[in-house]
């Protein structure tokens, strides 16, 4: 195991209903909260509106900013840092899915910084301008997926270079995240599916790509992992499942906190390739990484055949009687499976993408903006530019049985 210091400042708040507590914990930062949500979930089901009643209840007035988008942007983060400026807001409350919460975390720096919140993304420049300071942050997920709530960082679309990078910086962890699991149920079939997968993702790259000799931090993966296996088709079957949707909403938490991958490490190669899919094609995240985890876990299994083996004995059973790689195949196998019962083992074509004539701009993005060696993605098998692409390709057509 690796030395490691394990760092989460963020206050957090669980179980159903406890978003009535938003006043007393916002009305600590001060008098008037920058609101930053989605275009149109949060409100048309009344949850915007309910957090700005509590706030009221405690003397917190609020502006609304509604105009985030799936993916979101630099330009509309900026937009909204003025509006906070504007109105001399004094914290910022991210309300919604990853989106929302990641651009809050954006809005909080550039408010604070008074300059476009691209300088501060880590985009493949040398080194991106540090932040100095932000405003306070609350979030609150209406979405099992992310787990902005409990982490220190913001994934940023810049649209005009299709760059999709990330903010990071102790200084934008959140304050406070109240993780009430009821906001999660009016949230629509594919993003409670794609939410999902983004959760399982979070957790099984650190598995494969991490260090040897970790088993606390190997099983706790495999068991958020299995927990989403098990809770998810339940929320998709009865979306008001409160259980199921507080086992993910729990899941999502911890999975990116730093308690998972303390003392593991590991490189995050599936989210880097996705990140410049969903840059270039502006897809959903969840769906990106679903159409690519089978392909990468294929394509890699072979170079790390005890840990997929592990994998395949611990979460799916697989007897420990068959050799060591067919094992490891099995695990692919069985991935696959899931993936196949959620209705995410699916093709770029499947999500609208028919063409290959990116894939190699992809593959430079994602080595320039993500490859600490400028040559590679860290994987148990190191993935050159060349290597990327194949994942691609790979991605447009079913996988061989």
């Amino acid at each position: 195991m690796q030395n490691f210091v394990f760092y989460l400042p963020t206050k957090l708040i669980f179980g159903p209903g406890e978003v009535e507590k938003i006043g007393i914990e916002a009305k600590q930062y001060g008098e008037r909260a920058l609101i930053v949500t989605g275009k149109r979930s949060s409100s048309e089901f009344g949850i915007v509106n309910r957090v700005t009643d509590y706030l009221e209840r405690e003397g917190v007035s609020a502006v609304v900013f509604d105009k985030i988008e799936p993916n979101p942007r630099a330009d509309t983060i900026d937009e909204a840092a003025q509006l906070a400026r504007k109105n001399n807001c004094n914290f910022v409350i991210g309300l919604g899915g990853g989106s929302p919460m990641d651009a809050a975390k954006g809005v909080a720096v550039a408010a604070a910084e008074k300059a476009p919140i691209w300088e501060f993304v880590r985009h493949g420049q040398p080194v991106p301008r540090p932040v100095t300071k932000a405003l306070p942050i609350i979030e609150i997920p209406t979405l099992a997926a992310t787990g902005s709530e409990a982490d220190a960082g913001g994934i940023i679309t810049n649209w005009k270079t299709h760059e999709k990078a990330g903010l990071f910086s102790p200084l934008v962890f959140p304050r406070v995240s109240i993780i009430d699991p009821e906001l999660t149920i009016t949230v629509p079939k594919d993003y409670t599916i794609d939410g999902g997968i983004d959760i399982i993702c979070h957790v099984i790259e650190g598995f494969f790509t991490g260090a040897d000799d970790t088993p606390v931090q190997d099983r706790f993966s495999l068991s958020i992992v299995r927990t989403v296996m098990d809770y998810l088709p339940r929320a998709v079957e009865k979306p008001d499942d409160i259980d199921a949707r507080s086992q993910l909403s729990w899941c999502s938490a911890v999975a990116l906190s730093g308690m998972v991958n303390s003392g593991r490490g590991g490189a995050f190669p599936l989210h880097a390739m996705e990140h410049a899919l969903s840059g270039h094609y502006d897809i959903s995240h969840g769906l990106g990484l679903a159409i690519l985890l089978p392909r990468l876990m294929m394509y890699t299994y072979e170079s790390r055949p005890a840990k997929f083996a592990f994998l395949a004995r611990e979460l799916f059973g697989v007897g420990p009687t068959k050799p060591e790689i067919a094992q490891a195949r099995l695990a692919v196998d069985e991935m696959i499976k899931f993936l196949g019962s959620v209705e995410r083992y699916i093709t770029l074509p499947d999500a609208g993408i028919n063409t290959d004539t990116k894939f190699e701009q992809m593959a430079e993005d994602t080595i320039r903006i993500y490859s600490s060696t400028g040559e590679y993605l860290d994987n148990p098998k190191k993935l050159y530019k060349r290597d990327i692409v194949t994942i691609f390709e790979m991605s447009m057509t079913a996988l061989p049985e």
